[in-house]
């Protein structure tokens, strides 16, 4: 026990000047570290004097601040999508008509801590969504409601042009602008239904009734080809028959006759005895020199 307290009395607890270096250093460490800041790739850093918007703006990378008295907020300057709400509008002739889209945008770097100062990092919920609720209900009345989806690309330019003057007071750029989805009531979209189903059918009549004309047409160009395939046939024909006609002579027949002919005279009593006459069949220069003989 009694060495147990000596050891005790013995410890020495550290010097006073020693702690003092010890916070020193880590009070110094904290002011080193704070006189820096880094600006990540695709931000500019707004700088603040003890909460008061500087015109100075902070580049990517590493840079220089005064430890405590300046505050760096880190504004993304790159091209961001924000997704509009759906927004009911009318169109010419009053029919509902719900629209949601999306729009590429980015802020302009040179004018973040304006941006900053006058609106804020909340921006898209104050400046973006009023700015297209008022375009959709400003101009798709303008169209009769069988217009808003054959003209949704022009309706498209104009919001780019309506949005991009609306918001670049705001030093926010506009990109480009995209329409999600354009939907109307039920009733008018079960009318457009219906109106395709239909158009739907004519035309698979009119495919069925091109297609049976296509067929009769192949029909009659096939009865057309037999009829002149037959006129030829009988065309030739004739001519061949009137040509062998035109061959065929007295003199031909008899030739033929005694060609045929095996010299036996017919055993029939009483028949006549079939008479040639040679003479002719010589020409008459032959029948001439038989006489005089």
């Amino acid at each position: 026990m009694e060495e147990r307290i000596r050891n005790f009395a013995e410890f020495k607890l550290p010097r006073p000047r020693a702690v003092g270096m010890f916070i020193l250093l880590i009070v110094i460490l904290i002011i080193v570290w704070g006189t820096f800041v880094i600006v990540p790739a695709g931000h500019r850093g707004v700088v603040l004097w003890w909460g008061s918007v500087e015109k100075r703006i902070m580049g990517e990378g590493l840079n220089f601040k005064v430890p405590i008295a300046e505050t760096v907020i880190k504004v993304d300057v790159k091209v961001q999508p924000h997704p509009f709400k759906e927004i009911d509008a009318s169109s010419k002739e009053y029919q509902n008509v719900k629209m949601t889209g999306m729009m590429n945008f980015h802020i302009d770097p040179t004018y973040v801590n304006d941006l900053y100062q006058k609106v804020g990092l909340d921006f898209a919920d104050k400046v973006i969504d009023p700015a297209f609720n008022d375009f959709v209900k400003e101009v798709v009345p303008t169209y009769p409601i069988g217009e808003i989806l054959p003209k949704r690309e022009e309706i498209r330019k104009r919001a780019m042009t309506k949005l991009g003057d609306n918001l670049s007071r705001y030093h926010v750029i506009v990109d480009d602008i995209y329409f999600a989805n354009i939907r109307f009531s039920p009733e008018y979209e079960g009318a457009i239904e219906a109106k395709q189903v239909a158009q739907q059918q004519v035309e698979t009549q009119k495919q069925v009734l091109a297609q049976r004309e296509i067929e009769a047409q192949q029909k009659v160009a096939t009865g057309k080809g037999e009829a002149a395939s037959i006129l030829v046939v009988a065309q030739g024909q004739a001519k061949a028959n009137d040509a062998l006609s035109r061959s065929i002579s007295p003199i031909l027949v008899q030739y033929k006759g005694i060609e045929k002919w095996n010299g036996i005279l017919p055993q029939v009593s009483g028949g006549a005895v079939p008479f040639i006459d040679l003479g002719k069949m010589g020409g008459s220069s032959g029948g001439a020199e038989g006489t005089k003989k």
